[in-house]
């Protein structure tokens, strides 16, 4: 354990925490102290207990109280002394997720930078009392000091992910909090908008205790000091390993995509999408401009771009969620809903989303099988009982993407690259004609990822039409086979992959 003479923050004391579903604990036994001033990182893949460690740190995840022998403890150091209550870790710590921006996008909180983070003050989106001068103040200074002062007055729902970030960053340290709880911050962003976040956090750790997560190693910045490695649902701590800093991290290349073996019982479809002169507007800011695109039968598209290039709008507008504006035109050519769509709940049944964003919209818990049968009806969350050959369909396909484990787990106990696949055997039960992927890979340390892309490789070759979006090249599998490149919301390349 890393020994230290600065004034301890949070002690976790031989904690154990179990989710329903689940044989053994995500934290076994777990003891850690955080310290001032010793910037950390959570290191671990995927369901190694990285987001269940910060939810537990922050106050919001409970520990297993089954009996006295797994009667663990946090105990909290808070502006009255040390405290137990669950309350002074909502006090001591601010939380900064992707899952939690992804919240704040699905919920389109109509908000703009300023009202973002002066919300922080009451650790709430909507500032429930008129601002103080001094509140005021506080906000611009340190949205000063990040470097954000020109998204003060820009609408949430007009940031791109880097802007977003930042600012969720400067609402979660305006109340002062000792500690700041990073996970997968940098996850979902650009190399530039990645480099910008993490200068900003350097000024940041003036001010509080960072503590963040990585899956990928290159985003390590060189002010962290401290590795915490979870195993088995312990700490394995020390001093950050020398040469692990950004500067010096070598680039991670993945391995290429395996193919998977045949997937039985998955249907290939054939859409077309004809888009024509078309912008998009998001509170009455341009998003997207002019763009003319038509994906063909049997075409599977990777779309290319930094932040804010329009990505994740284009896909939206593809599946009905944005509207082009006058002078433009989307025609949708989907067959097993009858040839052209133009009723929204019927486009919605032919194109399906896979993305971090949906992921977020399941806040409560239902197992594996219950989430899968959603996708049938595409609904957030099961209303109705299934029919006998409801079930079964739904039983083939987590067979046939080797998921039959996950069936009756609850979603929560599943580590983010398990929900990630439940989640395609999701939109896969509603037979879809077109399989929209945005940023499927985030979230996923590198085994996940690989096994990831084989399984969206194979689908793709078993004739599952797709659009993926990444600005990861290294996330394209052999199936894509066409590119386009997006620059501030237009077309700037389209080409066919070699």
């Amino acid at each position: 354990m890393v020994e230290s003479s600065h004034r301890p923050l949070i002690e976790v004391e031989h904690v154990f925490v179990t989710y329903p579903g689940t044989e053994r604990p995500i934290l076994n036994d777990f003891s850690l102290t955080l310290r001032e001033g010793e910037h950390a990182v959570v290191r671990g893949g995927n369901g190694a207990g990285k987001s269940t460690l910060l939810r537990l740190l922050r106050g919001e995840q409970w520990p297993d109280q089954i009996d006295h022998r797994r009667a663990g403890r946090v105990i909290w150091h808070g502006p009255d002394g040390p405290e137990a209550s669950p309350l002074t870790g909502r006090v001591v710590t601010g939380l900064v997720s992707a899952m939690q921006q992804e919240r704040v996008v699905h919920q389109e909180w109509r908000v703009d930078g300023e009202r973002l983070v002066l919300g922080g003050f009451s650790d709430a989106i909507y500032i429930a009392q008129q601002p103080t001068d001094e509140m005021c103040e506080t906000a611009y200074q340190l949205v000063r000091l990040l470097g954000g002062v020109h998204l003060l007055k820009k609408p949430v729902t007009a940031m791109s992910q880097g802007q977003l970030r930042l600012m969720l960053v400067a609402r979660a340290l305006v109340r002062k909090p000792a500690i700041l709880l990073l996970d997968e911050v940098t996850d979902g962003l650009d190399a530039r908008a990645r480099q910008s976040l993490l200068d900003a956090l350097e000024r940041a750790s003036a001010l509080s205790t960072l503590v963040m997560t990585t899956h990928r190693p290159e985003t390590l910045p060189s002010w962290i000091g401290r590795e915490i490695l979870l195993e088995n649902g312990k700490a394995l701590d020390g001093p950050m390993p020398l040469g692990a800093a950004l500067e010096e991290a070598p680039k991670e290349v993945l391995a290429p995509s395996p193919t998977a073996g045949e997937l039985s019982g998955i249907r290939g479809c054939s859409a077309r999408i004809v888009i024509k002169d078309a912008s998009v507007f998001i509170d009455r800011v341009p998003v997207l401009h002019d763009i003319n695109w038509t994906i063909n039968p049997g075409e599977n598209w990777a779309v290319l771009g930094g932040n804010g290039a329009g990505k994740s709008t284009l896909l939206r507008l593809l599946a009905g969620d944005e509207i082009v504006a006058y002078g433009g035109e989307i025609i949708r050519e989907l067959p097993r809903q009858g040839g052209v769509v133009n009723r929204l709940e019927v486009l919605r049944k032919g194109v399906r989303l896979v993305s971090d964003r949906q992921q977020a919209t399941y806040t409560y818990d239902i197992t594996g099988e219950e989430l899968v049968f959603s996708g049938i009806d595409n609904s957030v969350g099961v209303y109705r009982q299934p029919a006998p050959e409801e079930l079964e369909q739904v039983s083939g396909i987590l067979a046939a993407l080797h998921l039959e484990f996950l069936a009756k787990r609850t979603i929560r106990s599943c580590s983010t690259g398990e929900l990630r696949r439940l989640l395609l055997a999701r939109a896969l039960a509603g037979e879809p004609d077109l399989l929209l992927l945005d940023e499927p890979f985030s979230g996923l340390d590198a085994p996940s990822r690989n096994e990831f892309s084989a399984l969206l490789n194979q689908l793709a070759r078993q004739g599952v039409q797709m659009v993926l979006v990444t600005h990861h090249k290294a996330d394209i599998f052999p199936a894509i086979t066409h590119m386009l490149q997006l620059e501030n919301g237009r077309i700037s390349a389209i080409w066919e992959q070699e």
